[in-house]
């Protein structure tokens, strides 16, 4: 449970506010049907199947600090397209551009996101602190009309770490002025979120639609939803 009084809370963007694992899903059916892919790759489920986990696998490689922006931005397109057997780079690139066209406007969010920021910052001094790519956090927070919400915006892309690092927390803490014993993060990403958190002293909330299985370390709270947290905080 959480333990102490907050003044800030924390909040990770995407897949915690932000429905991004659907938005993307539907991005890229549309930019799949639009470039008549079914000609040169699987059909779509296959598709969507291998660009999610080589993804996933580079989006991991970057929160630990062995991949740099720059080369997951290279990777993102061109590595699940070799798996798939086609390695051509005006391809990649132009698949790269029609997706951001059709997932760039879409604004999905998780269940309850706006009813926890209405709820949330009558209360408390509110933040974002993502690790997503600065051009596409800066156009969602604007088209999700989250900017209202949020005194701070704190993006690895501008701080120059990404979480887990703790000096992405104690940037945020420092330049809003509280303890971590102050704050309070919420998100969705056990390492990202809630191992980065722990480590500079931050209580946490999990959302993990599972629950909590025993990873360690143990989150200050785990919750299914975020309609959860109106009886907490």
């Amino acid at each position: 449970m959480i333990k102490y009084p907050k003044e800030v809370i924390l909040i990770d963007l995407d897949n915690t506010l932000t429905d991004t694992e659907g938005n993307s899903c539907a991005a890229m059916r549309s930019m799949y049907n639009e470039l008549g892919l079914s000609a040169q790759f699987p059909p779509f489920e296959s598709f969507w199947n291998v660009y999610s986990t080589c993804n996933d696998d580079l989006w991991g490689r970057y929160r630990q600090g062995t991949l740099s922006r720059e080369r997951l931005n290279e990777l993102r397109f061109t590595w699940p397209m070799a798996l798939m057997g086609v390695e051509d780079e005006t391809l990649a690139a132009r698949i790269c551009e029609v997706f951001y066209k059709y997932f760039l406007p879409m604004t999905g969010t998780v269940p309850g996101a706006y009813e926890l920021l209405d709820y949330l910052s009558q209360k408390y001094r509110l933040a974002v602190l993502s690790n997503g790519t600065k051009s596409s956090q800066i156009v969602k927070m604007k088209n999700f009309r989250f900017e209202p919400y949020f005194e701070k915006v704190y993006l690895s892309d501008d701080i120059g770490y990404p979480k887990p690092d703790v000096r992405i927390f104690q940037y945020a803490l420092n330049d809003m002025g509280v303890k971590p014993e102050s704050a309070l993060m919420i998100g969705d990403d056990f390492e990202g979120d809630i191992v980065g958190a722990a480590n500079a002293g931050i209580e946490q909330v999990w959302l993990h639609a599972a629950g909590w299985n025993g990873e360690s370390p143990a989150p200050s709270l785990t919750i299914r939803t975020l309609a959860e947290l109106h009886s907490v905080l």
